[in-house]
């Protein structure tokens, strides 16, 4: 059977960390980084279109 004395073996405390460096700032960047490269990757791809669709209505 279990002891459940009130003179039971006290449970040691269990140690905080004192920092934690979980790459945050580095994730942020990589995120905008690749933000910037589909924004701009899509504009590009925009553009194209609308060059052919430009080109197409004036072909002869």
């Amino acid at each position: 059977m279990a002891d459940h004395s009130p003179h039971a073996a006290p449970v040691p405390a269990t140690p905080v960390p004192l920092s934690v460096e979980d790459g945050s700032t580095h994730t942020e960047r990589r995120v905008n980084v690749r933000v910037f490269i589909y924004v701009i990757g899509l504009h590009v791809f925009a553009g194209l279109a609308m060059l052919l669709f430009f080109a197409g209505q004036h072909r002869s």
